[in-house]
């Protein structure tokens, strides 16, 4: 059975436009005008547009960096804590003195051996700055080192950090992924007053544990998994050791596993389990921590029972566990060989192959038995071929596919419900069809309506700084969303720019040149799901910030760059991080600024 469907069907699935497009782009209608966000309740006053958009915290950093060979004991790069500006305001700058902090990581050691050194990656990120300073990263070894004057004691690891406080994550070497969990400090304190600091990270001799088996539904252990704790609000990041449900090869170990928790962790996580068969397919389950409480209160004796095997390697499930035969020459019990095709239209009833895409594909399986709230899923992913073809071995069921074309001419796309059949030993047929993105467009214009020719316009995700803006309501342009990248354009002599994106939430960040007198502008947020025409930027009105920078000492600083950074979010949104302005300092430290009225706080 062919599973194509026709040409008109698949571009209603994979295309259909998202809820919130409803003729506005905007949250607000046209006639919702504004001049102050006092105009917009629940929302904010976008006074470049002047519409009413999803509210936004503004949040406005200053970026300092001493001038090339400047750097030095009271001269080092700040990146200053949030505020807010007013108009007119002036904000002198300090450049920190940098401080060396240092110490071991230690494990405790066999018997009477002492603590044993382990090598590790330390993460500070400053408490306040999360997302807008990326951490620094410093190894630490395994060989201990005496060279600091004033301590003779071994350490393993050096930062140059600021003062200020810090949160720090230790995680240790892969070799030691089994053994040695990472490990969460929050709020440590870089003192100001000492040029060198200690700060040893010794783990405990004990962790909690979450103890269990992965088997079937009649009690036989499954080797297959590795088992980890995960944070689903941080990307996924691991929380724990990763235990293997291979066994130690004793009788009756198959299928056991025990993690141990990362000291200092969050309190929310996730236990996931994965089985990885071989063939670019990976069985997960995820069991919310909740579940796990409810289940095994003591974190012991957890019995996660999977209702099959299915999407298993044959290796880890053992073929006397499965009911009947696999089909001829799956890696996989249960397995389909997939063929299907991804292929670009040109024109109308034309199309092209679509080499380099990838194609992810998931299947919700049935959950374990007894665990309210866990979740099982089938995934699949691969890439086509240079004639647009692709094979996948999968499980029986429903999928969701998300395709994601190379290059930027074709749009991400969703397909809904696409059927690998039970009792198949191979199914071909299905091609995936994808369009050409749809473009953006519109002009920039300056306060008295004339083009703006020469600007930079460029398309910046939004989602992660308006997760609950009307556009996302449709889970598909969500998923969407979340895979968008920015895209750029300069604006034409009558001011038009086009550009071509996918699918998604983006507001426009449009940076005229230095000599026009404008700042850096954004305009409104826009939903991207079809074309969207005449989208016009009016460029603000500058708001001049004026300073001087100094560094530690309160000396000027004499040709330091200032840099204006804004970070956009709603709530505890992880939000958007933007430079929207750029001076150089004179030679007697002072600098002047031009930063959009948006990210001023008063008039």
């Amino acid at each position: 059975m062919n599973l194509r469907p026709t040409a008109l069907s698949a571009l209603l699935l994979l295309l259909a436009p998202a809820s919130c497009l409803d003729g506005s782009p905007v949250v607000g209608g046209p006639a919702e005008r504004c001049d102050a966000d006092s105009d917009c309740p629940g929302a904010m006053c976008d006074r470049a547009t002047q519409r009413c958009v999803s509210r936004a915290r503004v949040e406005v950093f200053f970026s300092v960096v001493p001038a090339a060979g400047a750097v030095s004991a009271d001269a080092f790069p700040t990146l200053t804590r949030p505020r807010s500006i007013n108009t007119g305001e002036s904000v002198d700058l300090t450049l920190r003195s940098p401080r060396t902090v240092y110490g071991v990581v230690t494990v405790p050691g066999e018997a009477d051996a002492g603590p044993r050194h382990v090598p590790a990656t330390l993460e500070f990120t400053p408490t306040d700055l999360a997302g807008v300073s990326p951490p620094v990263q410093v190894v630490a070894d395994s060989m201990a080192t005496t060279n600091f004057s004033r301590d003779r004691a071994a350490y393993t690891w050096s930062a140059t950090l600021t003062e200020g406080l810090y949160d720090v994550v230790v995680r240790p070497a892969s070799t030691l992924a089994s053994v040695v969990p990472p490990r969460f400090e929050r709020a440590f304190e870089v003192r100001a007053g000492a040029l060198t600091q200690r700060f040893d990270l010794a783990y405990p001799s004990t962790y909690a544990r979450w103890e269990g088996t992965v088997e079937t539904s009649m009690g036989v252990g499954v080797p297959g998994f590795a088992v980890r704790a995960i944070d689903p609000a941080a990307n996924s990041r691991v929380l724990s050791t990763v235990s293997s449900s291979a066994g130690d090869g004793s009788e009756g170990s198959a299928g056991r596993f025990a993690c141990s928790m990362a000291p200092g962790a969050p309190e929310a996580w996730t236990l996931r389990l994965t089985a990885d068969n071989g063939s670019g397919g990976t069985l997960v389950v995820d069991v919310p921590r909740a579940s796990l409480v409810a289940a095994a209160p003591n974190g012991r004796d957890l019995r996660v029972a999977l209702p099959d095997l299915a999407g298993l390697s044959l290796a880890a499930a053992g073929r006397p566990l499965v009911p009947g035969a696999p089909p001829p020459g799956a890696p996989c019990v249960g397995c389909v060989d997939v063929r299907a095709s991804v292929e670009g239209l040109v024109v109308e009833g034309q199309s092209r192959p679509l080499r380099g895409a990838t194609v992810t594909l998931r299947a919700a399986l049935a959950p374990p038995a007894g665990l309210a709230g866990a979740t099982s899923w089938y995934e699949s992913r691969a890439v086509t071929e240079p004639d647009g073809t692709l094979q996948a071995w999968l499980v029986p069921g429903d999928y969701d596919v998300v395709v994601a074309p190379a290059g930027e001419t074709y749009r991400s796309a969703v397909l809904h419900g696409f059927r690998v059949r039970a009792g198949a030993t191979m199914q071909s047929g299905q091609v995936f069809s994808l369009e050409t993105r749809p473009t953006l467009g519109g002009r920039v214009l300056g306060r008295d309506g004339l083009a703006v020719r020469g600007a930079r316009v460029t398309a910046v995700p939004y989602h992660d700084a308006a997760p609950t803006h009307p556009c996302l309501d449709d889970p598909d342009l969500r998923a969407l969303a979340s895979r968008v990248t920015p895209a750029e354009t300069v604006t034409a002599a009558d001011g038009s720019y086009e550009v071509a994106l996918n699918p998604g939430l983006y507001r426009l960040l449009v940076e005229p040149a230095e000599s026009s007198g404008f700042p850096v502008t954004l305009g409104a947020p826009v939903c991207v799901a079809r074309r969207v025409s005449s989208f016009d930027t009016t460029l603000e009105a500058p708001v001049q910030v004026r300073g001087v920078v100094r560094d530690a000492r309160g000396a000027p600083s004499p040709l330091a760059t200032v840099e204006a950074v804004v970070r956009l979010r709603e709530g505890d949104a992880r939000g958007v991080v933007l430079r929207v302005a750029r001076a150089t300092a004179d030679a007697s430290g002072a600098y002047r600024l031009l930063i959009p009225a948006s990210a001023a706080g008063g008039s």
